[in-house]
């Protein structure tokens, strides 16, 4: 009886760490948008992977990949990448970066996530 008192004692201690972590885990995730306008067609992803749960620290990666729109041909794609730390700001419910400024708010009960437009979480 005494090993199945432990082993419901131990799953209980797992569960309770799960729920803990879950807020910040749930914000980690791939995030996409894209548009297209008279001058170009882009598809923007945001990548948010945890970096230290305990400060509430992210790695945040910004993969941009664009085609110009001139004269109406569409030129060849181009890339950017950027690569930042940010810490979440359970309050404003956003992830903050200190050096630059910039900030991107998270509605996790949407799965989306606001920084200059609606991105969408497809992981």
């Amino acid at each position: 009886m005494k090993p199945l008192k432990f082993i419901i004692l131990i799953s209980y201690l797992l569960l309770a760490v799960a729920c803990n972590n879950r807020g910040e885990n749930s914000i980690a995730g791939v995030y996409v948008m894209s548009f297209k306008n008279d001058y170009s067609t882009a598809t923007d992803t945001i990548i948010i992977e945890a970096y230290n749960i305990e400060t509430k620290t992210f790695l945040v990666e910004r993969r941009d990949g664009f085609h110009r729109i001139r004269e109406g041909k569409i030129l060849p794609k181009e890339y950017k990448q950027q690569h930042w730390i940010a810490t979440f700001n359970e309050e404003k419910q956003a992830l903050q970066e200190t050096e630059i400024g910039k900030q991107i708010y998270i509605n996790q009960a949407a799965g989306t996530l606001s920084f200059g437009a609606t991105y969408r979480k497809i992981k």
